[in-house]
């Protein structure tokens, strides 16, 4: 059975560093797409905070919850059961997926000209919520603008061509639980049915409860557990572009435990609306890769397609 690859960043502040994680990153996203990341430099006790607030938000009467309900700009309290994977190019759900979550966007820059998504963001009367989710934002960007940069080297294209894309990002941040899985559950009740993600990358911290599985390149799903200090990193569908389909925007999908709750953090950290994705310079010998799009328009479809609030709201 396949395994899951391990990845040390420490040291991946240095050129040298940088351009030997560069070349283990490329080894791991062109075969499985998943990578578990040692030595990254988020502060556990930052970790912990952000899981506090998400348990204490998700155990919120359900009437505060729904006081910020999603709105138009995809911003706040995503009930279970509005969200149904239609547009997964793995396997299209019938059933949708059986969790709850609270999303967070980065907020628009001065001067943009306006995108759908753009608006503020919704916050819950929750003491110390606004500042873990602040704090944790704060340590994980710089994570994520390193494995972009390692990213880059590793599809053979300079760090500064794949920044410009990233200007300013958008970023998601996504507290998620699963409640636990019935008994008589069908066996395609999924808390998150089979799909890729739509963006660059996911950078994703679970609790103990399992879940989460993988679709090896073979076809078998495997379990992709925590690991102790580690971030779970993948890849999503712009990169596919950028390689020339040379690395993998991997299925993933989360069945929910029968005996407890899973709780999961999500951050993702993808391109500009406007950015156009294209393969990169240093991918040009390959064409097996699906063809160039709008990141903006890329997004809006798939939230089209997802969830119910957009086909109530438009």
């Amino acid at each position: 059975m396949p395994a899951i690859p391990h990845l040390g960043m420490a040291g991946a502040d240095s050129p040298d560093g940088l351009r030997r994680f560069a070349a283990a990153m490329g080894e791991a996203y062109s075969d499985t797409g998943f990578a578990y990341v040692t030595g990254h430099g988020i502060p556990a006790d930052v970790i912990a905070a952000l899981f506090d607030a998400s348990r204490r938000f998700h155990a919120l009467p359900q009437a505060a919850k729904d006081a910020i309900a999603v709105n138009r700009h995809h911003r706040g309290y995503i009930a279970s059961g509005v969200a149904t994977d239609r547009a997964s190019s793995v396997e299209a759900a019938t059933r949708p997926n059986l969790s709850e979550s609270f999303i967070k966007l980065s907020e628009a820059p001065p001067g943009r000209e306006a995108w759908p998504l753009d608006g503020p963001n919704r916050w819950p009367d929750l003491p110390g919520f606004r500042e873990a989710v602040t704090a944790f934002e704060a340590a994980a960007e710089p994570v994520a603008r390193r494995l972009l940069a390692a990213m880059a080297l590793g599809l053979g294209a300079a760090p500064e061509r794949l920044h410009r894309l990233f200007d300013p990002p958008t970023v998601w941040l996504r507290l998620l639980r699963y409640p636990r899985r019935p008994a008589d559950a069908p066996a395609d009740r999924y808390g998150s049915a089979p799909h890729t993600d739509f963006g660059c990358l996911t950078l994703l911290l679970q609790d103990e409860s399992g879940g989460l599985e993988v679709r090896a390149a073979g076809g078998d799903w495997i379990a992709a557990p925590p690991v102790d200090g580690a971030l779970l990193v993948n890849t999503g569908d712009v990169v596919p572009v950028w390689s020339g389909g040379r690395w993998r925007s991997t299925p993933h999908r989360v069945v929910n435990p029968p005996d407890r709750d899973r709780y999961s953090i999500a951050y993702f950290f993808d391109p500009s609306p406007d950015a156009r994705i294209a393969p990169l310079g240093g991918s040009a010998g390959a064409s097996t890769g699906p063809p160039p799009f709008r990141f903006g328009d890329h997004v809006m479809a798939q939230l089209d397609a997802t969830y119910a609030y957009r086909r109530e709201t438009r």
